[in-house]
């Protein structure tokens, strides 16, 4: 059975409209916002789980210092509104991660639109920027 999480971003999802969006399972979603998928998940369906939205910018075949370095300073400065950057199976990602507690619609939208707005505006200026293949 969902727990409120659960219900919160499933009814948030199902109150977006025509966009292009997938449920998988009672902790995972996913939503397309232009060249971007925004994916969502809950960590358990405890009380005590985080929340992760999170979208994949591009692959990374091998190390990329410069690449590191240019979105670890980002990540330290207030362009991101809170997200960072990291690595997850050589993919460069920009996530939210959050504890679930005291999550509301407003910010579990903002949180969505923040992570959907930042990754489209960086997928392709690192690619073209690095020269990312």
């Amino acid at each position: 059975m969902p727990n409120q999480y659960s219900e919160l971003i499933s009814d948030f999802l199902e109150n977006c409209g025509e966009a292009e969006k997938g449920f998988i399972n009672e902790t995972e979603w996913w939503i397309i916002n232009g060249s971007v998928k925004v994916q969502i998940f809950l960590t358990s369906e405890d009380d005590d789980a985080e929340l992760i939205v999170a979208s994949n910018i591009c692959r990374l075949e091998k190390d990329v210092h410069t690449v590191y370095k240019y979105v670890l300073q980002l990540n330290g400065s207030f362009k991101l509104k809170g997200a960072s950057f990291g690595i997850r199976n050589k993919q460069l990602i920009l996530s939210f991660v959050r504890p679930v507690e005291g999550l509301d619609p407003e910010e579990l939208e903002w949180m969505i639109a923040c992570i959907a707005i930042l990754a489209d505006e960086y997928d392709d200026f690192l690619i073209s920027k690095f020269q990312i293949e």
